[in-house]
């Protein structure tokens, strides 16, 4: 489902991928068989691609925000199955337990413990893909921002290609692009209308910048 994309993203923010950045099945279904489900496919397309990789799962002290939870740890919270959460502030995201039976269900948010579950407007791929998106971003030693209304993604788009595809990720809060021959990759915020650009050589934003005509800030 999202095996191939993760691939992408990794392979252009860290140099290659190897199994070895994954999850292997006997650690998954030890899982499965302790908390009593079976996980939905795109998580288990995510540990399996990236379920032991320091960045993209916040090992070593490395945490960007986001942190998807490992394998071992999932637990169950006030009949939610938690994956995800924020690193500076109590936000946590989750899958009803009634849905993951499904191959890609609805994601649900609550900002503090205790509170009210909301429901995402995405599906998990894409969140998932959102959350490797802006943690590989924050890891990469050149990094720029930039405001860009959303009519302006236009500019974005014709010069970067998205993570997945635009329908995969259409309905979220987040968008994730990636060049793979620059070696650069981007998450945008629709939320605050801002652009993370990140790249491996600092020649890659200078040429996004002369390109797109944006005004990217150093991070």
């Amino acid at each position: 489902m999202i095996k191939e994309s993760l691939q992408e993203l990794m392979s252009t923010a860290f140099g290659d991928w190897t199994p070895d950045d994954g999850c292997t099945d006997a650690q998954v279904t030890a899982t499965e068989d302790h908390l009593g489900i079976s996980l939905p496919d795109a998580l288990r397309d995510y540990y399996a691609t990236a379920g032991r990789h320091p960045e993209l799962m916040g090992l070593n002290g490395h945490e960007h925000t986001l942190r998807v939870t490992a394998p071992e740890h999932l637990d169950i919270e006030d009949g939610h199955l938690v994956f995800c959460g924020e690193n500076r502030w109590p936000a946590r995201w989750s899958v009803r337990p009634d849905d993951v039976g499904w191959p890609d269900p609805r994601v649900h948010g609550r900002s503090e413990p205790g509170g009210k579950w909301y429901s995402e407007s995405r599906r998990l791929s894409a969140f998932l893909i959102n959350v490797a998106g802006r943690q590989a971003v924050a890891s990469l030693p050149h990094r720029a921002t930039c405001r860009v209304r959303e009519q302006q993604l236009g500019v974005v788009e014709s010069l970067l290609s998205y993570v997945g595809s635009r329908e995969m990720q259409k309905g979220g809060h987040w968008l994730s692009f990636v060049d793979p021959s620059r070696r650069l990759l981007a998450s945008y915020s629709y939320n605050t209308a801002t652009l993370h650009v990140g790249a491996v050589e600092h020649t890659a934003l200078a040429s996004l910048h002369e390109r797109s005509g944006l005004t990217l800030k150093p991070a």
